[in-house]
């Protein structure tokens, strides 16, 4: 690397400058201006220096991390894309070689897992999509009301506890994108569960708002992984050592959709204990009305 791009070296030379610049101002001050306005004048471009020093540093560091993220995600895409790229390819191979001879069920079971892997495909590049709008700050959500209960039904499976309150009030807020939410919150809670331990749902009534809250026994999230979880291509540490795979953007896409739907999103985690996620919504007006 080059010494420019050294923010140490920049640093330095910014130093010497302030050094170089006081002794001028000095000399100055013996025999042209006042000690006073020459030590005002001194302390001044200290602190000139001193404040386009640090912003130097901090641009290299945002430069730092954004060469990192940037490699990151070059890494977990590259990753996630390979393996089902390269299914769908031997699977298309076998089809096409005329000397196994497949016969019908064979080449169905096939075209049905190279669904499946196009299907990966499509929704981690609509995960980029929707990562670029949040970057962009160009995400538009379609508001409408809808039932949070309902939505969550038609998602959940038999396997998954849910407690849902009667009468529960609609939500206001992009009903494919909490469906989205909701998804990779279950995804993520059934992946990272134990062998025998539940997951469960509920939703609460909150004045204003209606609360999602899902529960695993699962992994959990180690002491240091906490405060990272919703930054995007952070992958933990648990994630890592039972070798789940994820591309790190999930819970970065649900944190800016709850955000922007005026809601909050939040967790409780221990490692090795499980972990609770959950999120609020606003309940659509004409309803609050009703029940205030």
């Amino acid at each position: 690397m080059k010494i420019w791009y050294c923010p140490q070296f920049l640093f330095l030379l910014m130093n010497l400058l302030i050094i170089a610049i006081v002794l001028v101002v000095f000399n100055l001050s013996i025999n042209v201006i006042e000690s006073h306005i020459a030590a005002l004048l001194i302390l001044f471009i200290a602190a000139t220096f001193y404040v386009i020093g640090y912003l130097i540093i901090f641009s290299f560091e945002n430069l730092a991390e954004a060469s990192q993220s940037k490699s990151e995600f070059i890494s977990i895409i590259s990753h996630q894309l390979r393996t089902p790229v390269s299914s769908i390819k031997w699977q298309l191979s076998l089809i096409l070689d005329k000397k196994f001879n497949l016969n019908e069920e064979k080449i169905r079971k096939f075209l049905e897992s190279i669904n499946q892997d196009n299907e990966k495909m499509i929704n981690m590049i609509n995960d980029l999509l929707e990562v670029s709008r949040i970057e962009d700050k160009s995400l538009i959500l379609n508001l409408s009301s809808f039932s949070l209960r309902d939505l969550t039904e038609e998602i959940v499976s038999l396997n998954i506890k849910v407690s849902f309150p009667d009468n529960i009030p609609d939500v206001f807020a992009d009903r494919v994108r909490i469906k989205n939410v909701i998804i990779n919150l279950i995804d993520n809670a059934v992946r990272y569960n134990v062998d025998g331990g539940r997951v469960s749902i509920e939703l609460k009534e909150m004045p204003g708002f209606i609360r999602f809250l899902i529960k695993d026994e699962g992994i959990g999230i180690s002491e240091e992984d906490l405060r990272m979880i919703f930054t995007k291509f952070f992958r933990g540490v648990n994630t890592l050592r039972y070798k789940t795979d994820g591309s790190g953007i999930g819970l970065y896409i649900a944190k800016n959709i709850i955000n922007a739907s005026g809601g909050k999103i939040g967790f409780e985690s221990r490692d090795g204990k499980g972990s609770i996620f959950w999120f609020t919504l606003p309940i659509t007006k004409a309803e609050q009305k009703i029940i205030n």
